[in-house]
């Protein structure tokens, strides 16, 4: 099996890329669940929105340590030690959330969950968005995708779990079977393509050299803005995921377990949203794609947000999954374009981005809930997605131009265009790979 990565647009479906898409929804599985629980969770502690959006703030401060320290990981250790690693640590975490002992447990477990989370989340992105090359944003939108099947099927297993008496725990408690076991095959994969270290695994090389000139230099002022948008979406994204279930229960006057359930309409509409932005990927910029995602959400939110029956309200939010599918993929990948090559350090600062505002963003709603009511808090969906547009018009990737490269001493690699809205760097040749402890560790 060859490592080279994807030539054109069109994804690779080798089996590692298989297993990183199923490992990204095992993610997705509990993150899905996680804002289907914290309704339950929030009734079985009896505390208030307030109290319960603490757990929005644990994952998000979680989020931001990990993330920070995601770039120095995967050059440290490599891409898939650090996998074996969030794997154990995510694993771990969602015993202690589900642990019948109270609040203190429960921020604990979401603590630990985030921090391997986000480091398996950022970490399989990466190596995605390095190994298809120009396939990129298609690739990591069809993980996405994936990852929003396993996410549909979360509530309905919950909601079923919920009226057979067994519990919302039981669905959980075999996502880390599913964890460790995925991660054991992919430690016993023979012929798996190297997870390469984090652009620069040894100075001996001039191109891994210039390669590690480049992870390190300063961030272009574009991919700041660029992280600004994918902040604001993926912040609309966790809103509506954790708070969702509560504006069914109080605007259609759905029970606990039937709203739990109906958050599979958010979930459903991102997986199809997101088979069909894999395809939009390969010909639409970035840009474009953001855009027309953005003012096709807005649109059905306001339906959702407006009516009070359950059924216009379960269709409208669909819709909006439709519109949201897109966001953390194509959102990442602009991130991505517009760092001149720096693609470990964007991934793991884009999933910074999306813990800052994805904790500050549903504590803001749960606290404004409990002051106003959650109808009129939930506005702040449109708000931040009316600013991520701003962005996106005021500072457009793809109007940009490349970043010039570093001074020539030592043969850096001169960056490309490949990419369809910016540049990426070109595969070191066999000479310059890393030795093999640079692939996925086995299992012992």
């Amino acid at each position: 099996m060859t490592s080279s990565p994807a030539t054109g647009r069109r994804p690779k479906l080798d089996r590692i890329t298989w297993i990183t898409y199923l490992q990204l929804s095992l993610f997705a599985f509990f993150l899905y669940g996680f804002g289907a629980t914290q309704a339950l969770l929030r009734d079985e502690q009896g505390t208030s929105r307030t109290i319960a959006s603490l757990h929005a703030i644990v994952f998000a401060a979680a989020n931001v340590i990990a993330g920070l320290l995601i770039p120095r990981m995967m050059e440290h250790w490599g891409r898939g030690r650090v996998i074996r690693y969030a794997v154990i640590v995510m694993s771990l975490g969602i015993a202690v959330y589900t642990a019948p002992f109270g609040l203190p447990a429960s921020l604990i477990g979401t603590a630990l969950v985030s921090c391997g989370g986000v480091s398996l989340v950022a970490t399989a992105s990466a190596f995605i968005l390095d190994y298809q090359g120009s396939a990129g944003p298609a690739a990591l939108t069809q993980a996405n995708a994936l990852a929003a099947l396993f996410g549909f099927f979360v509530p309905l297993i919950i909601g079923l779990t919920l009226a057979l008496a067994w519990g919302w725990r039981i669905g959980l408690w075999a996502l880390i079977v599913a964890l460790l076991v995925t991660e054991l095959v992919r430690g016993r994969q023979q012929s798996t393509p190297r997870l390469q270290r984090a652009q620069a695994p040894s100075p001996k090389s001039p191109t891994m050299a210039g390669q590690s000139r480049i992870e390190h230099a300063p961030m272009p002022r574009r991919f700041w803005w660029s992280l600004g948008v994918v902040g604001l979406l993926l912040a609309t994204e966790f809103t509506l995921t954790l708070w969702s279930a509560d504006l069914l229960r109080e605007r259609a006057g759905l029970g606990p377990a039937a709203a739990a359930a109906s958050l599979a309409a958010v979930t459903g509409g991102m997986f199809i949203g997101r088979i069909v932005g894999s395809r939009l990927a390969q010909t639409w910029s970035v840009d474009r794609l953001l855009i027309s995602s953005i003012v096709f959400t807005l649109s059905a939110f306001f339906v959702a947000w407006t009516f009070t029956n359950g059924w216009v309200i379960i269709t409208a939010l669909f819709v909006v999954g439709l519109g949201i599918a897109v966001h953390w993929p194509i959102g990442v990948s602009r991130a991505v374009a517009s760092s001149g090559g720096r693609i470990d350090r964007a991934s793991g600062l884009s999933s910074v981005a999306a813990g800052v505002a994805g904790g500050i963003a549903p504590f803001v709603l749960g606290v404004l809930s409990d002051q106003i009511g959650l109808h009129l808090a939930f506005l702040t969906v449109p708000v931040l997605l009316a600013a991520a547009l701003a962005l996106l018009l005021i500072r457009p990737v793809t109007a940009t131009a490349p970043e010039p490269a570093l001074p020539n001493d030592g043969a850096p690699p001169r960056l490309t265009k490949d990419d369809p809205a910016g540049a990426s760097l070109p595969e070191p040749t066999t000479a310059d790979r890393p030795a093999a402890d640079d692939r996925p560790p086995r299992s012992q």
